[in-house]
């Protein structure tokens, strides 16, 4: 029995679907699961971000229902509020957490949130600004690379 000729032999398997889907599927596959942990990963620093901003916007609501008889609004409580609410130690010193507490007077900001105003109405404010950094969660799958993304949530109120 005398076998095909080469070009005979190639053509056929030209023509052969056999295995046609798997071929397809092992090209198509990792370009669904680079899309798919890509989304994730985004959708995880889209969910931290939002957590950083609803922890700024509840620090400044505590701030204007904070009615103490005893005590005075400050930085500190403020800053305090703000750490407890992201998750973050209160005696944290990496400056994640910053409060503010100023007096303007006519529009112009003041030194001292507690001085009175010479000319024109109080204006007394407090603004809180929580900052982290959001870390790839898949960075380590390519080599020398650990990018993150800082993420920042601020919220400011008047008082008076």
């Amino acid at each position: 029995m005398r076998s095909a000729p080469p070009f005979r032999r190639l053509a056929a398997l030209w023509h052969d679907r056999t295995g046609t889907s798997v071929i397809e599927m092992s090209i198509i596959l990792p370009v669904l699961v680079v899309m798919v942990c890509g989304a994730a990963d985004v959708g995880m620093a889209f969910l931290q971000q939002i957590r950083i901003q609803q922890a700024a916007a509840r620090t400044m609501e505590m701030a204007l229902a904070y009615r103490s008889p005893t005590a005075t609004l400050s930085t500190t409580i403020i800053h305090d509020e703000g750490a407890t609410g992201y998750g973050i130690p209160v005696a944290d010193t990496s400056n994640q957490v910053v409060a503010d507490m100023w007096l303007e007077c006519a529009g112009v900001r003041q030194t001292n949130y507690t001085d009175v105003c010479a000319t024109g109405s109080p204006a007394r404010f407090a603004s809180v600004a929580i900052t982290d950094n959001h870390a790839w969660m898949f960075a380590s799958l390519i080599p020398g690379w650990s990018a993150t993304v800082p993420l920042r949530g601020f919220a400011e109120v008047r008082l008076q």
